[in-house]
């Protein structure tokens, strides 16, 4: 019989398969931090939120040529966001705080800002749209999961993707 893999289950694999790539080997340093990670995002329940802005928007855009930001703010400090190519920063080399991020004790949205081209960052908009539905993408840019957005702080929003409205550099940038 077949069994479906958990998110869980699933977040890890991803993030193994890439500390090859990426740190050659698995140090204990490394493995403790990936393992408490990993633990807090799964208490906190937002395997969901970290597969969803890696395997679907940051795919896409590679995809589809849309040049994207390197990530920036607190989500530099989690070695999953870096594993998972959400952010280019290795925060164990730069001995960067993943609580900053994510705190057990703090429960918040993580916050991660994505910095799409902004001349294809419609075309990003687009595919989350017609991937997720209209009501769950709010006319500022954020994708809603769950039913709630992660503008809206009084309410406890489980997965809020958002774009950012700077404009990082792009190869075709004339202005």
């Amino acid at each position: 019989m077949y069994q479906r893999e958990t998110s869980k289950t699933y977040l890890r694999k991803v993030c193994e398969r890439e500390i090859p790539r990426l740190y050659g080997e698995t140090s204990e340093e490394l493995q403790k931090r990936l393992d408490y990670e990993l633990d807090v995002i799964g208490t906190m329940g937002f395997e969901d939120y970290f597969l969803i802005v890696c395997g679907t928007m940051y795919a896409y855009a590679r995809e589809h040529d849309i040049l994207v930001g390197p990530g920036r703010g607190s989500a530099a400090g989690s070695v999953v966001a870096y594993l998972l190519g959400i952010t280019g920063l290795d925060p164990l080399k730069y001995d960067l705080l993943f609580e900053r991020f994510l705190n057990p004790e703090r429960v918040s949205m993580p916050d991660i800002d994505i910095d799409f081209c902004y001349e294809k960052r419609g075309q990003a908009i687009e595919y989350v749209t017609r991937k997720y539905g209209q009501e769950r993408v709010s006319p500022d840019y954020y994708v809603r999961y769950r039913g709630s957005a992660c503008r809206y702080p009084r309410r406890r929003s489980r997965a809020g993707l958002a774009t950012s409205g700077s404009k990082p550099h792009c190869e075709d940038d004339s202005q």
